[in-house]
């Protein structure tokens, strides 16, 4: 190898692939710029995010939240309505205990609403939040809400910061009318014809709500006074009808609450009385037994007195 060979290998110094029997494989790169999305498209797939926070995330969320709620206004009316004295005691002095333990008692005032501090045993120091879900909650206690149908009624006025910002929401007549529609749809009361020249109707008419305008006579009928073919009219009655049926099953369910809680009064007072007299008959019975007992006692205590005299009798007799 010559000098001049020895040069050019050590400025250029190589390994030959293929002496080595190593197949060379050219990997080319994409340098290219990746295309970015239109600003339509970031917005389109923005939207996307923010449905699927909605949908899943976020209802998840407020499910959670509710489910907690719903158990914070459970202890409460239990503490408050229990028929059983001294359960609701004991929910009481629990609620008081924790208060203590946390170091809450200054937190609240004389007048401060045991649904707070109750919401304040669960939620903690944060202030705003346990004004907002105490509003919320005495909210479904003036309405009657029962605990089990707490979720629902959070959900159907817009959730616990509506309510706290402005009470209830109630549901439009839109959706009260969408509500009831079918239903009402499906219940027939009567099938009424008209002479086509006092009511106007036609093709356009098939399969379509009106209203009735009618007064109620004394003998039993109802005088139609007007047929109205309007949506606005329609969903006003439907709406009405809604609103009425929901006022109607609260009474029911009211009432029904109101049969339970009487029905469980007298089924302890029937308890206690029972109770009662079971224990006054095992008292008869104890004393029985012990009466019992006592005769025995004595008849044994005669029995041995009686022949410890006649062997002193006997005795007496031989040495006489």
């Amino acid at each position: 190898m010559t000098t001049a060979t020895l040069a050019v290998n050590a400025v250029n110094p190589s390994i030959n692939l293929a002496a080595l029997n190593v197949p060379a494989t050219v990997v080319v790169f994409d340098t290219t710029p990746a295309a970015q999305p239109s600003a339509f498209e970031q917005l389109k797939s923005l939207e996307s995010a923010r449905i699927s926070w909605e949908t899943v995330e976020l209802a998840q969320s407020n499910n959670r939240l509710y489910g907690i709620l719903k158990q914070a206004y459970s202890f409460y009316l239990v503490m408050k309505q229990d028929a059983d004295k001294e359960v609701r005691k004991a929910k009481l002095e629990a609620m008081e205990a924790f208060i203590a333990d946390k170091g809450y008692t200054n937190s609240f005032g004389a007048t401060t609403h045991d649904m707070t501090r109750v919401v304040k045993c669960v939620f903690g120091v944060d202030r705003r939040r346990v004004s907002a879900y105490s509003i919320a909650l005495r909210e479904a206690l003036r309405q009657e809400v029962g605990a089990d149908d707490l979720v629902a009624f959070l959900q159907e006025n817009g959730g616990v910061e509506q309510i706290r910002m402005g009470g209830t929401k109630p549901l439009s007549a839109t959706k009260r009318a969408e509500l009831v529609k079918a239903e009402v749809s499906e219940a027939v009361i009567s099938k009424v014809k008209f002479d086509a020249e006092t009511v106007k109707a036609n093709a356009d008419w098939v399969d379509k709500q009106v209203v009735f305008v009618a007064t109620y006579l004394p003998t039993g009928e109802f005088e139609v006074n007007a047929v109205v073919r309007h949506d606005g009219a329609v969903n006003t009655a439907l709406a009405a009808y809604y609103t009425l049926a929901q006022a109607k099953k609260r009474e029911q369910l009211n009432a029904l609450k109101k049969a339970e809680e009487e029905a469980a009064k007298v089924q302890k007072s029937e308890a206690k009385a029972e109770d009662k007299a079971a224990k006054q008959i095992a008292k008869t019975a104890q004393e029985i037994a012990e009466k019992a007992q006592a005769v025995k006692a004595t008849e044994a205590f005669n029995n041995v007195f009686v022949t410890e005299t006649q062997a002193t009798e006997q005795l007496q007799a031989e040495f006489a």
